[in-house]
This record gives C-alpha cells, structure tokens and sequence, in this order.
C-alpha cells in the first residue's frame, strides 16, 4: 500500500517546489535596481575600509540573489521559463534596460544576479544570450504578465 503513495509524492513535490520558485522569482522581480547612468554618481568603495569611529565597512553584493530548492532532478531550467514570476523577472529587468544573468548551479542552487550598469543585451539566461533582443520585446505585455 505505501509503494502507492510514494508514486503521487514526487509530482505533488515538484508543484510544491515550483511554487516556491515562482513566488520567488516574484519578489526579486520586484527588486531589480535602477540603472547606473548616472554621471555624479560617486564609485562605491571596494573592499574592506575603516570609517571614522574604527568599524570595519565591507561591500555587499545585495544584486545577487539565490535560492535552494530540493528535488531539483524533478525541475528543469524549462520549467521555470514558463513562470509567470520568470517572465515578470525579464519583463522588468528589460523595462529597465538592465542585465540579468539567471543560473542553474545545479543540485537545486538557482542564482539572480543584476548587473545595473550593464545593458540587457548582455544578460545571459540559463546560458542563453540576449544580445539580439530588444528590450521592447518583454515590456510590450507588461500587463498581461500580471
């Protein structure tokens, strides 16, 4: 009887696992940064400096997004190119003319990574090039991803 059960666990889990990713891939849609054009913007200091009262300052990466999720040999890079999150995702990192380079580390690690100063036509989508996209592509149905 229990052999019956395991059969109906798997695909309940990938919906379960594909839930979360789109809900993810949501949200970090709703964080795509603004792009850097701007000429009086001063250069961000890198590594590690001390400021005036002695702490210690580190940079942080926060256009660099990740998630695990388990049962990743149930979930194809295919997959998630279907979710509405996924097409939301590019639909405003192209409103933005920003790059996006979405990754499959595999074992269930996926990794958003926002470039601001960097155009859309360099992102790099589960290895695929944009560079023969125009960004109009993706803003034209903006509202019908929603």
């Amino acid at each position: 009887m229990s052999n019956h059960f395991n059969s109906i666990s798997l695909p309940l889990q990938k919906v379960i696992d594909l839930g979360e990713i789109d809900r993810w891939l949501r949200g970090i849609a709703e964080l795509v940064p603004l792009p850097e054009r701007t000429e009086s913007a001063q250069p961000a200091p890198h590594g590690n400096d001390e400021d005036a009262d002695g702490f210690l300052l580190s940079e942080h990466d926060f256009n660099s997004h990740c998630l695990h999720f388990g049962n990743s040999h149930l979930i194809t890079s295919g997959d998630i190119e279907r979710m509405v999150g996924f097409r939301q995702l590019l639909a405003t990192a192209s409103q933005h003319n920003i790059r996006l380079d979405v990754s499959d580390h595999g074992g269930g690690h996926l990794e958003v990574c926002f470039s601001p100063d960097e155009p859309f036509r360099d992102s790099c989508v589960f290895g695929a090039s944009y560079a023969n996209v125009l960004p109009v592509v993706f803003t034209r149905g903006q509202n019908a991803l929603r």
